[in-house]
């Protein structure tokens, strides 16, 4: 369900160097792409073996037991949120309770006990990140989805974005090849219907090694409105 591949991009193009230092809301967005898969974000192979905490029933490939969002979820929640619809285990706990905590706090949670071997390949601005992205970077699902996972904004708006934002890369259809989670369709409208904590997360903090945008600059109502009109795209699928 979480094993690890990478989403196609559109191509890289020449960048002019600077020395602009990354903003906030930069950082709170690596912190959210090294919660996807820091594994990938640093180059490195995660562990072959289960993660030991894991739960040994669910069915998923063992170096996905390593990443932070296959024990807490797509939106921060663990077994409060949707992976409560797979396992109640208590090792897929809700990340309610880092928010507005101190990251300096954090940072020392994340080095420490079960998460140690976890996140021991992050430098320390790299577990800075992290611990800010808990810290002030999540969101709440019920702002962008009903209860039966429908977007609530508006689709006419979220075509307006789509089309400015998505569309180059993804295509008018949203169907231009991806290669994301496990049981991803290569379509936008699938994944937003069947998936949106997942979408919403990759949208809000771009993919791990991938030229996609942070989307961090939209709010909550505009995200919401993106993710409506995701949604009605190949709506056969």
């Amino acid at each position: 369900m979480l094993a690890l591949l990478v989403y196609a991009a559109c191509p890289s193009q020449p960048r002019a160097q600077t020395n602009a230092r990354p903003g906030e809301a930069a950082i709170v967005s690596l912190g959210g792409r090294l919660y996807d898969n820091h594994w990938l974000m640093l180059a490195r192979q995660p562990p072959s073996r289960w993660q030991p905490l894991f739960p040994t029933k669910i069915r998923i490939t063992p170096s996905a037991t390593w990443r932070c969002v296959s024990c807490h979820g797509w939106d921060y929640r663990g077994a409060d949120g949707h992976l409560g619809e797979i396992s109640s285990n208590p090792v897929f706990k809700s990340l309610a309770g880092t928010l507005g905590q101190d990251p300096k706090k954090l940072v020392t949670i994340l080095e420490s006990g079960s998460h140690s071997a976890i996140t021991a390949p992050m430098p320390p601005e790299l577990l800075v990140a992290v611990a800010k992205f808990l810290s002030y970077g999540q969101h709440d699902m019920a702002d962008l989805v009903d209860g039966d996972g429908k977007a609530i904004g508006d689709p006419l708006r979220g075509k307006d974005i789509f089309q400015g934002t998505c569309e180059r890369c993804h295509d008018a259809d949203g169907k231009a090849p991806i290669y994301g989670e496990s049981g991803d369709k290569s379509s936008l409208g699938w994944i937003a219907r069947n998936r949106p904590e997942q979408a919403v997360h990759k949208i809000r903090n771009g993919i791990p090694q991938a030229d996609m945008l942070s989307l961090r600059f939209l709010d909550m109502n505009s995200l919401a409105a993106l993710l409506a009109y995701l949604q009605t795209l190949d709506p056969a699928s």
